[in-house]
């Protein structure tokens, strides 16, 4: 019995060092992590609207985009990231669009979806079929790939709703 209770106690304190430790690092890294995020979310929004020299940040129904402006002030369109809810993880794009509501750019910024399957929604193939097309365009589905392309269709399409007046 004192045994049990001794291995008991001695892996209770070492899953709570374990822990405290955990926790200390996630403290400390997370500044760093949240600050290389938008880092990456900012460049890839940069990178779908090139010809942007200023990004304005707006929001709309909880919805936060970008007004995409040039050197004298013009609306030059919009940029967003948006996500969804693939076949086995979340997808995160980047997205340019015209300010009549056409989409310009498109960039797979996260995705785990099943490789060489669902992973064929960041093939140039597939992003430029969103290419000058609206929210009410048709958008083809990747045979064998459908619910993760499926979603990034329909995640892309919901959020220029989101934008469009």
């Amino acid at each position: 019995m004192k045994e049990t209770f001794r291995y008991s106690l001695t892996l209770f304190l070492i899953c709570f060092v374990a822990g405290i430790l955990l926790s200390l690092v996630y403290a400390v890294t997370e500044p760093r992590i949240l600050q290389k995020k938008a880092e990456l979310q900012n460049s890839a929004l940069t990178e779908v609207m090139p010809q942007a020299q200023q990004l304005e940040e707006k929001e709309k129904d909880g919805f936060t985009y970008y007004a995409a402006l040039d050197d004298e002030g013009g609306l030059l369109g919009y940029a967003f990231v948006c996500e969804a809810k693939g076949y086995s993880s979340v997808i995160k794009a980047a997205v340019s669009i015209c300010p009549e509501g056409k989409i310009i750019n498109i960039r797979v910024l996260e995705q785990n979806e099943t490789p060489g399957i669902g992973s064929q929604i960041t093939g140039e193939k597939f992003l430029s079929g969103f290419k000058n097309k609206s929210r009410q365009d048709s958008i083809d589905a990747i045979t064998g790939a459908t619910v993760s392309s499926s979603a990034l269709i329909k995640a892309v399409q919901q959020a220029i709703e989101k934008i469009s007046p």
